[in-house]
């Protein structure tokens, strides 16, 4: 789905697009593989310090290190310190609580979306951060082996969605279209399977030739 997205995005933004989906891949897999908590969490510090406090002596000849240091402008590194956090969130050894859940999703949702929502790094609207969290459980909705926290997942994004019919203008046209694939699941508490399925690409056509 990120790839069909690209298209979709403005071309001089494709490149910093790309690179904030590989960098959220790249922490999915750090948190996928789990093990010991300590080590997962010394390898989100690395990114941490990194994209965040800018250490140039870590780094070198890492190419998602040397993309975003080539692009990233303003505040991205203000993004990325959330996006890190909400990943964060995750490698606990202790089961999820529900507000360990909106933590999660306000920080990786938001802190993705804010990325996404400038190549100029720019500090996005709340509203947006707010999509990102709904986008954010959604999506761990559809990728978690646990029926319950899935479905705590998606309870809690028709929490934060509460009703709103559809993302505000100000989202980028490929965040928009993200939206339209996500809600229709969140306002039916219907769990999304972790692919991407023709029923979400007949949505992503029908949202994208809504404009």
């Amino acid at each position: 789905m990120q790839r069909l997205l690209l298209a979709y995005a403005p071309p001089d933004a494709r490149a910093w697009h790309s690179l904030i989906w590989q960098l959220d891949a790249r922490l999915a897999e750090l948190v996928r593989r789990r093990g010991d908590p300590t080590i997962a969490a010394i390898r989100l510090a690395w990114w941490d310090a990194v994209l965040v406090e800018g250490d140039k002596s870590k780094g070198s000849g890492e190419p998602l290190v040397e993309q975003w240091r080539r692009l990233a402008t303003g505040g991205a590194g203000d993004a990325a310190d959330q996006l890190i956090d909400g990943w964060r969130v995750l490698i606990s050894p202790d089961p999820l609580s529900d507000q360990d859940l909106l933590d999660y999703a306000q920080a990786r949702g938001g802190g993705l979306f804010r990325l996404l929502a400038g190549a100029n790094g720019e500090v996005a609207p709340e509203s947006i951060s707010r999509f990102g969290a709904i986008w954010a459980l959604w999506d761990l909705a559809g990728h978690v082996h646990d029926d319950s926290l899935a479905r705590r997942s998606i309870k809690a994004a028709q929490a934060l969605h509460g009703g709103n019919p559809q993302p505000p203008n100000m989202l980028p046209r490929p965040l928009r279209l993200l939206v339209a694939v996500t809600l229709p699941d969140v306002r039916a508490a219907r769990i999304p399977p972790p692919g991407f399925t023709p029923r979400h690409y007949a949505r992503l056509l029908m949202a994208a030739l809504r404009g």
